[in-house]
């Protein structure tokens, strides 16, 4: 995982460089914890954009989608957006199939 802060522009960035899965999900969630924390802390626009990328991935199991839900309510708690940049045609129908493509920007890549 690659991870970027831009305070000025009150832009988090996190890139992860496979699939977003059971086996990866909870490691992720405890290394973007701190990320995430001023967004639902004391200073509520913190984050104003949270851009995942996932322009590596080729599938986002359940376990995954709950941590994209987790980062989404997150970044909305502080009044931010989320974006999400995708490069498999199996990660955009997911994002469709539950829906959340209604609540976050995609991107294609």
């Amino acid at each position: 995982m690659k991870a970027s802060i831009n305070e000025a522009e009150k832009i988090i960035a996190v890139e992860i460089s496979g699939d977003l899965t059971s086996t990866n999900a909870e490691a992720l969630r405890q290394k973007l914890a701190p990320l995430l924390a001023p967004a639902v802390g004391s200073q509520p626009a913190a984050c104003q954009q949270f851009r995942l990328s996932l322009i590596n991935a080729r599938m986002v199991d359940s376990v995954g989608l709950n941590l994209i839900v987790s980062i989404l309510r997150a970044v909305q708690a502080g009044g931010g957006k989320m974006q999400v940049c995708y490069g498999s045609q199996n990660v955009l129908r997911t994002f469709q199939f539950t829906r959340l493509d209604q609540h976050i920007e995609l991107i294609r890549v």
